[in-house]
């Protein structure tokens, strides 16, 4: 190595020829085999263009194909007058001896499902191949112009390049983003050899990249005439910048063996330094795989296109173009030949070119022309020219490692057309064509515009000036280039992998009490130039601004403020047409109810009284729960909001953006069950909100301290700088990238700007991309290292041990973070980990969030906080705005705590086979709610009042005592002793509150014996940074503020003992003591006086995903309804909290008291279940004969019960299948999970014991909803299933016994059979569920219900309960009554 240092560096300078015809980027270019001078080349603008590198750089023939951006060509093989261009989903064919102003296509084939990347043509012209974004290759038989065959299940991912293979005609192979290279008989349909190129180079024992995954860019097949010298081969260029040169014929060897390949070992060793010692790999046969990576001075970023030679000796050279804007040439014929020394791996690359920009395809010229020409991301061709003697010679000067090629000259900007530096004049100043707005254009771009009579600037419109010609610098090429070290470390593709990771913020120490002090003075101070600025202001006569201000000015400010003053939001009350019949149905239906009650009490059935008595206690309940669940819905109301005079009221022109500032909230625990995917989708969409960036800040809480949450957020903040931009440049909804890429619509539509097209479909790539390095990251955590996990620069991951970590934080993005690849600024992206130590309690997602509530109010204390699930994205970017519509209405933002957006959901089948979407509860329950004192808080997509959280009292209202909520209003007199002393420490507090707010009285020790003084520390934790936050109603960080020093205070709020003796969990935050800590926090808040208001705009605001599998489903409502019994048996229990305030409305309490006491429902209706089969299988029933009076009763009740139903469906919009699906479930859950729940949680409140069902998948289905046929054995199938299988047993029984009976039985059969098929219709999905799209059910659950079903009927036969007992006299004497 010594040797070659020495050695210099031959540099040959080469000045292309630029080719202009495009009006928009070049995407690919190919050159004709029959006449070499013929070049044809496509770009994004739809054009293509032919030219003649034997005359001028212009164009001999311009066609505009398609207003969409052309992504491949291809002529037709042996007739090259005749080509086939891909735009979008469709390939057109185009004959260019038919020449004309508009071009018509000869065929048009529009198979492909998503924008084609590849289109070619086999040798024999009988088919093409059409590679697209679906992972699917079309193949088209262009003699019958007709679909062949499709080629799909292969690549799971875009399928970015397809080519035909020459010496075997029924072949193609294909490679795509999913690192997977296929071999395909199209004729079958299917592949037969697959290379995984993720797992390529481990198996080859060759050192991969982690940077960039191993995506399939780019194929290189050699043509028939090349195969003698080249050998039946294949050049893949993938995406970590290496290049692989595959025997095909020996792969396919191989895998027919499997022993041949599984014996396959690597040649591959690394030197101590990390250089590779080889770069192929040895078969069986002795063939050998190339690998040319950077370590022989290959490409630092992905390659997109890759093409043998074809001038001189055709094939010798391997021509690779990169997005490091680097050309390289391989002498790689000769490779295989020279051995394996060093020497030759230094001597294999060529030529070493430098390009202004990206390259997108390239391809050589035939004959001795010994043209490539490239096509990069400028509107300008470039067609290098070298001499045939100088590709011939072979250059034996050796290249200097590290050393570093000459890059474009510092300071001089690249041409807007051509991407090419504009050179110097003759002067030596750079050129300059518009001195009025100095619009970089280089002298040729220039010239070619004044010939083509464009005068004027392209930018600001001015006359150019008249010059003359300048000489400029040209493009440079470095021969026997090697790759250093340092191109590796400035490539622009290097991932965020290689930051210092130990950056992290963590805090293992004691709390340090001096650590807010400095931050207080510093906002103390702040606040007081802020009051010195604006009492200026105010003392600014109004009369001189009027005056100085135009009179037309004047009144477009006039109607701004008139908008401005418009209502920000309306209630629309449900009109009377639909409501009063609504009301008056529910009063007439509780007064037949009255009257039917009345009949059943008063007419028992003595043949049968246990079942007449238990059947009344059940229907006393039943009415007990319509009625909670009837009358908070009495005045249902909907609202309307006016984001536009939002923007008009506190987006003025000119003026300081007033909109308030929210902190998004994203809480995950366990990224292997929520997968990182899903979050970061969430997160995006937060991201890219449409909201002001300096607004906007998003905390992820990783509750199980997962180094793969914390790395899938690192890829995430990078991606964000690509996505955010191009979400608010083109307005597209939603802005989760998965959801909205998955869209079946049309993304055209409404769509005018003419990039669009071609920047989503770079934006699709670089997620799929995104998507591949994020799995990777999953699939590397399956498996934990015996030491733990370890960051980049070598130090332990600190959550190694997820129940003893300190805590961590991460800032990404924000103010002072990374940008935009457009430079603008990003929202604020956190990272939070809570400290946790065995011994402590942490409150599982309660807890959490009082964590962020914490930390939020350090970093950046918005006013406003907006929690989210992981898996709920953003699916209208304007929701903010509409929450923003009520919270900053002056008039009606004030004694609003929350704003409650409804649940939707994406997913789902599309029956609702389980009533995922609850719409009837959203819908119906939710408006109702809405038109009392607000809707319940229901865990996600709610915007929270960040004071409400704090525990204080509505500004309308005074603040409540602590102890005054949780118990029923004293009878003693205000004057008492106690009263007298709970006012003076009320009137303190407001004092001290009043006195706190007045910062520019008191220094800094002051208020700190205030906040000690007044407890403050008691109920808000020991951070005085913290405290002093809590009492700004408007939120709120102080540009003055440390950042070290306010990470330092967010660590110390998030330490595990800071909730200890504080009110946090028990008065303010999330409170703590049941798993639906949603429901006890917004029942908290609304029992101090808070009102909430229910948003539902037309575009849904958040979208989740729910489990839609019968067992998962279940056990969801098993987890709701134990903390519905938790909430029961606690002090904080509706039906004797929160009296003593008397702010809790009557209706909005027994709507609270409806959500407790619903799981008991299940004990009356599993019983009810049960009393069909039981008179069916006895012969009795629970009513007596019905006389003419029951009857109307019976009837009246039924129709009032279908009539509220249809009323309800008009006033809220509900379908009827939304509402059968909803009450169908509400049976299945009922005598299933909510039975459940009422015993797990009375074992766990009382008896303290904690009992758990595991859920098992039994199987599983591929497709469109696959999860809903999966079945998984679980004890809560048990109860359902033998009430099915009772009652089917009954109605067989009962039919049996009427046949038997005469006509004389199937009168009193009909009301039995009636109420059997009631249970069974109202457990059929359950049914459905149960049996799977194949009837496969658990074996398990088949014997236990059958076996219970066997149990209960014997018991039943033996003991025969109800059937009264007759001696023989008895019947003796009837006989003789009788005459028998």
């Amino acid at each position: 190595m010594a040797s070659m240092a020495e050695k210099p560096v031959p540099n040959q300078k080469l000045k292309p020829r630029r080719l202009k015809g495009h009006e928009d980027s070049t995407t690919c270019c190919i050159a004709s085999r029959q006449h070499s001078h013929i070049i044809v080349t496509s770009g994004d603008d739809g054009r293509v263009c032919w030219f003649d590198l034997r005359c001028p750089d212009v164009p001999q023939l311009v066609m505009d194909v398609s207003v969409e951006p052309v992504s491949s060509l291809c002529f037709k093989s042996g007739m090259e007058d005749m080509i086939y261009v891909s735009s979008g989903k469709e390939i057109k064919c185009f004959d260019v001896r038919v020449a004309s102003a508009q071009w018509k296509p000869l065929e048009n084939y529009n198979y492909n499902k998503e924008e084609i990347n590849k289109v070619v043509c086999n040798s024999q012209s009988s088919f093409l191949a059409a590679a697209d974004d679906n992972g699917e290759v079309k193949i088209i038989d262009i003699r019958q112009q007709c679909l062949y065959k499709t080629l799909r299940a292969g690549h799971t991912s875009i399928c970015s390049t397809v080519e035909f293979l020459s010496w075997r005609s029924w072949e193609v192979i294909s490679g795509g983003l999913d690192s997977m290279l296929m071999l395909w008989d199209f004729s079958k349909g299917r592949p037969y050899k697959v290379v995984d190129f993720a797992t390529f180079d481990a198996s080859s024992g060759i050192a991969g990249r982690c940077v960039n995954p191993a995506f399939v860019h780019a194929i290189a097949v050699p043509e028939v005439d090349m195969l003698d010298k080249l050998d039946k081969i294949c050049a893949v260029a993938r995406g970590d910048g290496a290049i692989n040169v595959i025997n095909i014929e020996t792969e396919m060897t191989a895998t027919k063996s499997k022993s041949s390949s599984n014996s396959r070992k690597a040649s591959h060793s690394r030197s101590k330094d990390g250089s590779s010692s080889s770069n192929t790999d040895a078969d069986q046969n002795g063939k050998k795989r190339l690998h040319l990576d950077y370590t022989l001075g290959g490409h630092t970023a992905a390659i997109s296109s890759l093409a043998f030679s074809l001038f001189g000796e055709r094939g010798k050279f391997l021509i690779s173009g990169g997005n490091d804007k680097l050309v390289k040439v391989w002498n790689w014929s000769c490779y295989p030949d020279a051995g394996l020394s060093d020497d030759n791996n230094t001597n294999i690359l060529h030529l070493n070119i430098e390009v202004p920009r990206k390259v997108n395809w390239l391809c050589t010229t035939s004959a001795n022309t010994d043209n490539l020409v490239v096509c990069d991301t400028s509107k300008v061709v470039k067609d290098l020219e070298f001499a045939e003697e100088a590709m011939k010679s072979e250059i034996q000067a050796l290249v200097v490692a590290g050393t570093k090629p000459k890059m474009v000259q510092s300071g001089v900007p690249l041409c807007n057309t051509c991407g090419e530096p504009v050179g110097l004049s003759d002067n030596g100043e750079v050129f300059v064509a518009c001195h009025e707005c100095n619009f970089p254009i280089c002298k040729d771009c220039f010239d070619h515009e004044i010939n083509e009579d464009h005068r004027v600037c392209m930018r600001c419109g001015t006359p150019y000036e008249e010059r003359k010609k300048d000489d400029f610098h040209e493009i440079e090429v470095h021969e026997n280039q090697s790759t250093r070290a340092s191109e590796i470390s400035n490539s622009q593709d290097v991932g965020l992998h290689a930051r210092h990771i130990s950056t992290m913020s963590t805090d293992d120490s004691e709390v340090n009490e001096e650590s807010g002090k400095s931050i207080w003075k510093k906002r103390v101070e702040s606040w007081k130039g802020r009051d010195k600025k604006n009492k200026k202001k105010k003392a600014a006569p109004k009369e001189e601004s009027e005056a100085s201000i135009p009179q037309e000015q004047q009144m477009e400010e006039k109607r701004s403020t008139e908008a401005a003053a418009a209502p920000l939001s309306v209630i629309i009350p449900m009109s009377k047409s639909k409501i009063a019949p609504y009301r008056a149905v529910i009063i007439m239906r509780l007064i037949i109810l009255g009257l039917f009650f009345h009949y059943r009490v008063t007419n028992p059935v003595e043949s049968a009284f246990p079942l007449w008595l238990t059947s009344i206690i059940c229907e006393i309940w039943f009415a007990f729960s319509w009625v909670l669940d009837q009358f908070p819905k009495w005045s249902p109301i909907n609202r309307q909001t006016f984001t536009e005079n939002l923007s008009a009221r506190f987006e003025r022109e000119g003026e300081p953006n007033e909109l308030a500032a929210v902190d998004f909230f994203v809480s995950t625990v366990d990224p292997l069950k929520e997968p990182p995917l899903i979050t970061a989708n969430t997160v995006l969409s937060i991201l890219a909100v449409d909201y002001p960036v300096d607004k906007v800040s998003c905390y992820v809480s990783d509750d199980g301290a997962a180094m793969l949450t914390f790395e899938s957020l690192v890829e995430t903040a990078d991606f964000s700088r690509k996505w955010v931009p191009f979400c608010k440049k083109f307005s597209i909804e939603p802005r989760a990238p998965e959801f909205y890429f998955s869209q079946k619509i049309d993304y055209l539509k409404d769509k005018v700007q003419p990039s669009f097209v071609k920047e989503r479909r770079a934006m699709k790539r670089d997620y799929e991309e995104y998507k591949v390095r994020v799995n990777a990251l999953v699939a590397k955590a399956q498996k934990t290292p015996e030491e733990g996990w370890t960051m980049q620069d070598g130090t332990p991951w600190p959550g190694n041990n997820s129940r003893d970590h300190p805590g961590m934080i991460q800032v990404f993005l924000g103010r002072t973070g990374a940008r935009d690849i457009e430079g603008n600024e990003l929202p604020r992206l956190v990272y939070v980990s809570r400290e946790k130590r065995p011994g402590y309690q942490h409150h599982k997602k309660a807890g959490a969030e009082n964590a962020l509530v914490r930390v939020s109010a350090v970093l950046t204390n918005a006013p406003f906080i907006l929690n989210l699930d992981c898996d709920h994205y953003v699916n209208n970017s304007k929701a903010v705005r509409e929450a923003m519509c009520f919270l900053m209405d002056p008039e009606v933002g004030r004694d609003v705590c929350y704003v409650q957006f409804p649940q939707r959901f994406d997913g789902i089948d599309r029956s609702d086979r389980y009533a995922n979407r609850n719409t009837v509860f959203f819908d119906v329950n939710m408006k109702g709610l809405d038109g009392i004192q607000g809707p319940v808080y229901v865990g996600t997509g709610c915007v929270f009042n960040r004071q409400a959280l704090y525990g204080y009292s509505p500004p309308s209202m005074p603040n409540l005592p602590r102890s005054s909520c949780c118990c029923f209003p004293s009878k003693k007199s205000s004057t008492g002793v106690a009263d007298v002393h709970r006012n003076a420490k009320k009137e303190e507090l407001e004092a001290a509150i009043f006195n706190l707010k007045e910062t520019d009285k008191y220094d800094e020790n002051e208020r700190s014996t205030l906040i000690s003084q007044f407890s403050f520390e008691k109920t808000f934790g020991l951070s005085t940074v913290f405290i002093e936050s809590t009492l700004m109603e408007n939120g709120g960080v102080p540009e003055s503020a440390d950042p070290a020093m306010l990470i330092k205070e967010a660590i110390h709020v998030i330490s595990c003992g800071y909730e200890e003796k504080t009110e946090w969990g028990k008065e303010i935050g999330w409170i703590y003591g049941s798993v639906t800590e949603d429901i006890l926090s917004g029942f908290k808040m609304q029992c101090r006086g808070w009102k909430s208001i229910y948003c539902m705009p037309l575009r849904p605001a958040f979208k989740g995903s729910a489990p839609i599998n019968l067992s998962d489903r279940l056990h969801q409502v098993l987890r709701w309804a134990l903390g519905s019994i938790e909430i029961f048996l606690s002090r904080h229990c509706p039906l004797w909290y929160g009296f003593a305030g008397g702010r809790l409305k009557w209706l909005q309490r027994m709507a609270y008291i409806n959500t407790i006491v619903y799981p008991f429902t299940s004990l009356p209706l599993i019983a009810y279940c049960c009393l069909p089969a039981i008179c069916l299988l006895t012969g009795k029933f629970i009513i007596p004969t019905l006389s003419n009076v029951a009857s109307v009763l019976f009837l009246g009740l039924f129709l009032s019960i279908i009539i509220t139903s249809v009323l309800e469906l008009r006033w809220s919009g509900v379908t009827i299948e939304d509402l059968w699906r909803n009450e169908q479930f509400w049976v299945i859950g009922g005598v299933s999970a909510h039975l459940f729940a009422v015993f797990q949680g009375l074992l766990k409140m009382l008896a303290g014991v904690d009992t758990n069902f595991t859920v098992t998948a039994k199987a599983a289905e591929d497709g469109e909803f696959g999860e809903l046929y999966i079945v998984k054995w679980t004890t809560l199938l048990i109860p359902p299933t033998t009430l099915i299988i009772v009652n089917m047993v009954g109605v067989v029984a009962g039919f049996s016994d009427a046949l038997n009976g005469g006509y004389e039985s199937w009168g009193p059969l009909f009301g039995k059979v009636f109420f059997a098929f009631w249970v069974i219709f109202h457990l059929y999905p359950f049914l459905k569920g149960l049996m799977g799209r194949q009837n496969r059910t658990p074996t398990i659950v088949v014997l236990w219900s059958v076996l219970c079903a066997s149990v209960f009927s014997l018991i039943w036969v033996k003991i025969n309960p109800f059937v009264n007992t007759v001696d023989s006299e008895t019947i003796a004497e009837t006989c003789v009554a009788i005459d028998c």
